[in-house]
């Protein structure tokens, strides 16, 4: 494939880099457009839904769009290899499912846990062994019940003022039936639904807010019950199943992936988003599955769609506080439903998995337990789905069980 740019360059250090290529740049766009009408169509929803204030939502969206674009521009650089880290789109819906009952100052000391031990796991070299811990099929099971309790909340809201999630959904559906593209009709639905609300409501205000957020260490509260309700959870969904999900499509394609040191980047980044008043990162599985296969140009130039969209991405990160400001201004069921909206692809997968996978028992009581909008023991049901989850398995698929935990004895028994 014809180069567009010959991107190589010698230093006194001999640094080279291989050519850019149109197929690079293309999935580049893409993975860009996904960012922007998938990723940042959840995140400002969730952020809509939890009702965070517009300083802290700005801090939240600009540290976590800033780690997203900066982290995975250097790694793709830097190992030459289509790996990202993002913004993990799991952890924000977890968190918008189950973060009920739970202040700021703690949601944000259990992303600063997370982070922390996330980095810990790396550096100990004991990912694998944490990722044993819940059955990832349980935890695929308890992330559906999440988006699913997500999705609800969004179409009650919906139904209460149809005025302004009318034309989102009616974009979606007419552009999902004439493209076959779930993204392009979420961008026809965010695009018809903007137009309705110019339309009804007027043109959203940025409140003269252009300038960067005004960034500071956030408050920490180490409580108990949120460490364990919402950190067990978010440690499980981004370390224990995030980052290996998306290595195993790198793997997949051929690369040689560094588990240890992608591992570490993404655990650095949820520190670093977590100090900022975000929420954890991972290992981006949707933009390696756009970038790492031959549809991206020839396997030494792939990484290039990850380090071009990383720089637009950036530039969003910039703009945190006028999104925020827009956002906030306008009305609250086109936000959620244009979010809800971007998430039904990945519903629909989750669900698959959580059916027809292993450990289906197990799965399906999980989903079922974490999308019920009830609180036990004050602690929500995301957590009590992978408790039930991993006990359903162990009465009626503790053979399937047994091998996630002790795969190496599974393995002596059958040969």
């Amino acid at each position: 494939m014809a180069a567009i740019i010959t991107a190589r360059q010698h230093s006194g250090i001999g640094i080279s880099l291989p050519p850019i290529t149109r197929p690079s740049v293309s999935a580049g766009t893409t993975v860009f457009l996904a960012y922007i009408f998938v990723g940042l169509t959840v995140q400002v929803g969730v952020l809509t839904q939890l009702g965070v204030p517009a300083p802290e939502a700005s801090n939240w969206f600009f540290i976590t769009w800033m780690t997203t674009g900066l982290f995975s521009l250097v790694l793709s650089l830097f190992t030459k290899q289509p790996v990202s880290i993002n913004l993990s789109i799991a952890a924000m819906v977890f968190i918008a499912g189950s973060a009920s009952g739970f202040s700021l100052a703690q949601i944000l000391g259990a992303n600063l846990a997370v982070g922390v031990v996330a980095v810990a796991l790396s550096l100990l070299r004991l990912n694998d062994l944490f990722s044993r811990i819940v059955p990832p099929q349980i935890a695929i099971g308890v992330f559906a019940g999440t988006v699913m309790a997500f999705m609800w909340k969004t179409s009650l809201r919906a139904v209460d003022d149809p005025v302004y999630a009318a034309p989102v959904i009616g974009g979606f559906l007419v552009a999902l039936a004439i493209t076959r593209s779930h993204l392009v009709a979420v961008i026809a639905a965010a695009a018809v639904g903007f137009v309705g609300v110019v339309i009804t409501a007027g043109m959203p205000d940025a409140g003269g807010s252009m300038a960067l957020p005004a960034m500071a260490l956030p408050e920490f509260d180490f409580n108990p019950s949120s460490l364990v309700a919402l950190g067990i959870p978010l440690l499980i969904l981004t370390v224990g199943i995030g980052n290996i999900q998306a290595l195993a499509i790198l793997n997949s394609e051929g690369f040689q992936t560094r588990n240890n040191m992608y591992g570490f980047a993404a655990g650095a980044a949820s520190l670093v988003n977590a100090l900022g008043g975000g929420h954890p990162a991972a290992i981006g599985g949707s933009s390696i599955a756009i970038t790492s296969g031959p549809a991206a140009g020839p396997k030494g130039s792939r990484f290039w769609a990850i380090a071009l969209s990383s720089v637009p991405t950036m530039a969003v990160a910039l703009a945190a506080v006028p999104v925020i400001a827009v956002v906030q201004d306008l009305p609250l069921s086109y936000t959620l439903t244009v979010g809800a909206l971007a998430l039904t692809l990945a519903f629909k997968t989750l669900v698959k998995k959580t059916v027809s996978g292993p450990m289906r028992y197990g799965a399906i009581t999980a989903f079922v337990a974490a999308a019920l909008p009830l609180h036990f023991a004050g602690l929500p049901m995301a957590f009590w789905g992978l408790i039930v989850g991993v006990a359903v398995a162990g009465v009626l698929e503790s053979g399937q069980l047994m091998q996630v935990w002790r795969p190496n004895r599974a393995a002596m028994q059958q040969a």
